[in-house]
């Protein structure tokens, strides 16, 4: 089965019904539930012909990165595709975060704009910050993705002033840039969002945490976790998040619109081009290198093996399915053999 292009943006076009508002603002209606199944339905199509980007879109667990030689190629989504840590410039060139819109329209529940600060020097100042203490560590596990999620956002509701059902709802929307989220998901994070800016106001330092720090923080502790657990290393966390840091990217695939003409390997980029970046732990996208999230990271996980220090696999880790930007898991399960407690 193949779409056209034209039909792709005919298709896309038709379903265009908000108006101009932010995606929040419209809810999860038929106008919008539409264009999300449509634009799913197209990376889906994308990837079954062979286009590396469309696989990396659609956010299936256990598709890699593709393997290329070439730092640069274009893709039949209308997006290209970068290598970032053959084309280090682009760390600095683009112009922030992007949504994916292959018709030049709006076409994701959350775009970029909607949660970009005004100024991402403040973004830096405020992710400097050093976490406060991490309390309430339950005393039984059985997956540890949804412990570290609860954690994290009890953290950065405490340094944000928010609340925190709200940044735990908001937790999809740098994936939701990229790939559209189940309509559940959907409805809980335009709610979130709403109430994140109404607490935090748009395009604040603050907003912006909000909404992608504590997924990020998350995803770290369960893949350190997962790596420790796998070594047999668990509970020695000393060093191990800047270990995963160095193995891990926190986001693995972004999107950005260059802002200039701009050179990579060799090749002309021109400026408005919109390009998808592969990461790599050294060619993150300045505006989300954010030593907080290391930080919340490293203190969240300390903390819970400080309490559980005899814990163990229990089954297989599962990736987040719809994740192509963060990729972490969906479900790490564990398991707390008895002992007395280190710690407290």
């Amino acid at each position: 089965m193949c779409f056209p292009a034209d039909l792709e943006a005919a298709a896309l076009a038709s379903e265009q019904t908000e108006s101009g508002r932010s995606g929040s603002e419209v809810g999860v209606d038929s106008g919008l539930r539409r264009r999300l199944q449509l634009v799913r339905g197209l990376q889906w199509v994308r990837a079954a012909e062979g286009d590396p980007l469309a696989t990396l879109l659609r956010g299936y667990p256990g598709d890699a990165p593709p393997v290329s030689t070439e730092p640069i190629s274009r893709s039949a989504t209308g997006t290209m595709l970068v290598d970032g840590a053959q084309a280090p410039e682009l760390r600095t060139a683009g112009g922030g975060l992007a949504d994916w819109r292959p018709t030049g329209t709006r076409v994701m529940a959350v775009v970029a704009e909607d949660i970009e600060p005004a100024d991402p020097a403040d973004v830096a100042a405020l992710a400097a910050a050093s976490p406060p203490p991490v309390t309430e560590v339950p005393d039984e596990l059985t997956d540890l993705v949804p412990v570290a999620e609860l954690l994290c956002a009890r953290v950065f509701a405490d340094l944000l002033g928010a609340g925190v059902d709200s940044l735990l709802g908001a937790t999809p929307v740098l994936d939701n840039l990229l790939c559209p989220q189940e309509t559940a998901v959907t409805e809980r994070m335009l709610a979130a969002v709403d109430d994140l800016r109404a607490a935090l106001c748009a395009r604040t330092p603050a907003f912006f945490l909000a909404v992608v720090a504590p997924r990020l923080a998350a995803d770290l502790v369960t893949r350190t976790a997962a790596t420790l657990l796998a070594d047999g290393r668990w509970p020695d966390a000393e060093g191990a998040v800047e270990r995963t840091r160095a193995v891990y990217a926190p986001v693995r695939l972004y999107i950005t619109n260059i802002s200039a003409d701009l050179t990579v390997a060799g090749e002309p980029v021109s400026g408005g081009s919109q390009v998808a970046v592969v990461t790599s732990p050294a060619a993150l996208p300045q505006l989300l290198d954010l030593p907080l999230v290391y930080a919340t990271a490293d203190a969240v996980l300390t903390a819970i093996a400080r309490r559980h220090p005899r814990l163990v696999s229990s089954g297989a880790a599962l990736e987040r399915p719809l994740a192509p930007a963060t990729r972490g898991l969906a479900h790490l399960p564990v398991a707390s053999l008895r002992t007395e407690l280190v710690g407290s």
